[in-house]
């Protein structure tokens, strides 16, 4: 087992050593300089049982770095915007002075990387996020200091134009050396001016930029082969879809099957167009992160992720005590085999950090998880039911994604278990669907199918033809047969952002028959997730009755838990907790196994067999 998918606990923002001592801390931040590790900090690290991971920005250069004389070339490496001033990125709040977008397209700005990586790599780091792997290109946009536009970008297109006829043809081009001319000036008002130009110029650089990340990654994985070294490569896929509808397809989840394994900033919000104007950020029960935790399980390396909230969720929530809406985050995540980044709000100082994002309890939960290790590490799952996430539908519905998090959210509050599947579109990635693991499922759900690709169709046809059933939540490429559904309605995106009970329902209502693939709880408020490991059932119940208005959670006694259950049953479990451990009396009623769960404040463990 890679040491990536081994239970992890990460501090966000580096801890002061001995804080990260006091937590148990073995990965002290995501977001570390690598000019900060030197080889006998990263051996002394290693000695203690930390792992060092350092990170290197794809995007921005910020003033640290331009105004140290060495690196003052870099400025001729930063990104225009349309009117051909410097580029910037904007979401730097917490920093004075302006931070830089950078142009990936730049050997010069890609050797600096791969001298800072190369450094790491030396020194016996362990892994290298690449931040933000959307590159400038992913922050494109007309709007005044917004990249895209310098002569490197612009240069690209015009030699895309002259190799390829038919671009030349769909961009309306006759002479691209006309577009070259006075800087080219005249492609920059044209870019300015016509919109439907515009957009196949961004549809281009999202194809190249992708395309030069995996050239990039290929080099670095390259180095760390040549050095004997094992180091992953990470990124930062901020909310993993979640800015795909504004921000375009580089936002969108393909990025997991190029890297080792995910981490992101995530806030659970209606609408992320506006998750700056007024409050974002929803608490619990919608905040929940589910949803991602079993996307990013469904990518090729198959490696938990790694989640803290967007860099405004702890600015938003400033003057609130929400301690223990991160505990419950902390716990969801390992419960849903993930990792919680605490310790993280930047521009603020460690006190001021600490008392607001890293709960006292993780520490307690820290010792917990690592006196039952097993049951967060290399489980399996035995599931009715699976999502399938494809790329190539969201790429043509945006709010695709959206309605992917509605639907795995109903799934979670209606006790359904469920696996993601996540496959390409033929433009980033492959769109080849395994049909093996189809195979493994009763009942495949498409939380949106217009778009899919030819494979992807003809994979689901042959699926449903040897017993198989496709629900899909919008129109589908299917013939209508028993075991095909279409519901074409605005069902799930309803559910998403009005949250009513009786949309779940309609939701769920596909399901009624697969009770089999679901556990019941007597008290809706808590959520079971079953995994399995070496002949015996994992149930992490967790008990999320949050009170936002003063930040506790209302324990839950005797709460009732039924699991579907086929072969042998147990006559006793075993419950977990931070209090010890006590023996739980099973009972079997046909395909039903029942124990109560005495207390759940807020989470235990129950292993049976």
């Amino acid at each position: 087992m890679k040491w990536f998918e081994q239970v992890q606990f990460i501090a966000a923002v580096p801890m002061p050593i001995e804080w990260a001592r006091e937590y148990g801390t073995t990965v002290n931040g995501m977001w570390a300089d690598p000019d900060r590790w030197g080889k006998a900090e990263v051996e002394q690290a290693h000695a203690e049982g930390r792992r060092v991971l350092v990170s290197v920005p794809l995007i921005a250069l910020t003033h640290g770095a331009y105004e140290q004389e060495e690196n003052r070339y870099l400025m001729s490496e930063v990104c225009r915007d349309v009117f051909g001033n410097e580029a910037e990125v904007k979401w730097y709040y917490w920093d004075s002075k302006p931070v830089y977008a950078m142009c990936l397209y730049s050997r010069v700005f890609r050797d600096y990387l791969l001298a800072k990586i190369q450094k790491a790599i030396e020194t016996g780091a362990d892994v290298v996020n690449v931040d933000e792997i959307q590159t400038s290109i992913g922050l494109m946009s007309r709007e005044e200091k917004d990249p895209g536009f310098c002569p490197k970008c612009l240069e690209k297109f015009c030699a895309h134009l002259d190799r390829d006829s038919s671009a030349r043809s769909a961009a309306g081009v006759g002479n691209v050396g006309n577009l070259r001319e006075n800087d080219y000036s005249a492609l920059l008002q044209r870019l300015r001016e016509d919109d439907a130009f515009y957009h196949l110029y961004v549809s281009f650089h999202e194809r190249a930029a992708f395309q030069t990340v995996e050239e990039f990654l290929a080099e670095i994985r390259s180095a760390t082969a040549a050095a004997g070294s094992e180091m992953a490569v990470i990124a930062n896929l901020t909310g993993l879809g979640t800015f795909l509808e504004t921000q375009g397809s580089l936002w969108g989840a393909a990025w997991g099957e190029l890297i080792d394994f995910v981490i992101m900033e995530n806030l659970y919000l209606l609408n992320p167009g506006t998750f700056q104007e007024g409050r974002a950020h929803w608490l619990l029960p919608r905040g929940k992160f589910t949803a991602w935790y079993r996307l990013a399980a469904s990518f090729r390396s198959r490696a938990p992720a790694w989640i803290c909230p967007q860099i405004n969720v702890p600015r938003e929530l400033a003057g609130k005590r929400s301690v223990n809406y991160y505990l419950l985050m902390f716990l969801e995540a390992y419960a849903n085999n993930g990792r919680w980044g605490y310790y993280w709000w930047p521009g603020v100082d460690n006190e001021t950090r600490r008392a607001a994002t890293a709960p006292e309890a993780v520490k307690d939960y820290t010792q917990f998880i690592l006196a039952h290790r097993e049951y967060y590490e290399g489980l399996t799952t035995d599931n009715d039911v699976a999502i399938l996430y494809a790329n190539s539908a969201v790429l043509e519905n945006r709010k695709g994604h959206f309605k992917y998090i509605a639907l795995a959210q109903a799934l979670a509050e209606g006790g359904f278990q469920y696996d993601v599947l996540y496959v390409g579109d033929d433009v980033f990635t492959p769109s080849d669907i395994d049909t093996r693991q189809l195979a493994r499922y009763r009942a495949v759900l498409l939380p949106e199918a217009a778009g899919l690709t030819e494979k992807q169709l003809e994979a689901l046809r042959a699926y449903s033809e040897g017993g198989g059933r496709v629900i899909a939540y919008s129109e589908i490429g299917l013939d209508a047969s028993p075991s095909v559904t279409a519901i074409t309605d605005d069902l799930l995106l309803d559910f998403w952002h009005h949250y009513q009970d009786r949309d779940r329902s309609r939701i769920l209502s596909p399901l009624e028959d697969m009770e089999g693939a679901r556990i019941q709880t007597s008290d809706p408020r808590v959520s079971v997730v079953r995994y399995q490991t070496d002949g015996r059932v994992v149930c992490h119940v967790i008990n999320y009755d949050y009170h936002e208005s003063d930040d506790t959670i209302a324990a839950k006694r005797d709460v009732e838990v039924r699991l579907p259950w086929n072969g042998d049953a147990p006559t006793s479990g075993r419950c977990l907790s931070l209090d010890g451990e006590r023996e739980l009396a099973v009972s079997r009623n046909g395909s039903w196994l029942s124990f109560t769960v005495p207390s759940i404040d807020p989470y235990v463990l129950v292993v049976l067999g």
